[in-house]
């Protein structure tokens, strides 16, 4: 269970599934996403263009956002007082740079490497992502997929 004072990172396939009205994740997905309980949520623009890309493209999912749809999904979002937005500081090349010279990925890996690289370098170490894998090379990088908050009573 996460804490209030807790600070975390979101992949883009989170904010995705919570877009997903049709998806098993959607609920939780958003859940997450609108839990002023659990702390920060922090996210970098590399994650709102992922989200904006996927939701948009008939190719990845059976119903597309139109852009304006998809605009007013990230609007909502900046608007919640415990979501976060990083800035891409010139330290974020570096880390990553370094990254790929530890991990020697390939291809799209890429970007997980520069997510790492965002949340490393503001000094976060705990990612929600339903792709832990992914994560896999960069030991400081703790994954978890989004659970649905306990209620107490």
């Amino acid at each position: 269970m996460t804490s209030g004072n807790a600070s975390y990172f979101v992949d883009a396939n989170v904010l995705v599934y919570a877009a997903l009205k049709d998806d098993s994740r959607h609920e939780v997905s958003k859940a997450l996403l609108k839990d002023t309980g659990r702390g920060r949520l922090h996210l970098s623009p590399q994650i709102l263009a992922e989200f904006y890309s996927t939701v948009t493209n008939p190719k990845r999912v059976t119903v597309p956002y139109s852009p304006p749809e998809a605009i007013e999904f990230i609007e909502t979002l900046l608007s919640y007082e415990h979501v976060v937005i990083l800035p891409i500081s010139q330290d974020v090349p570096v880390r990553w740079i370094s990254l790929l010279k530890a991990v020697q990925v390939k291809g799209p890996q890429v970007f997980d490497l520069q997510i790492a690289a965002t949340m490393l370098t503001h000094g976060l170490t705990k990612l929600f992502t339903y792709n832990g894998a992914d994560f896999k090379g960069v030991a400081e990088i703790q994954t978890s997929e989004p659970e649905m908050p306990s209620v107490t009573p």
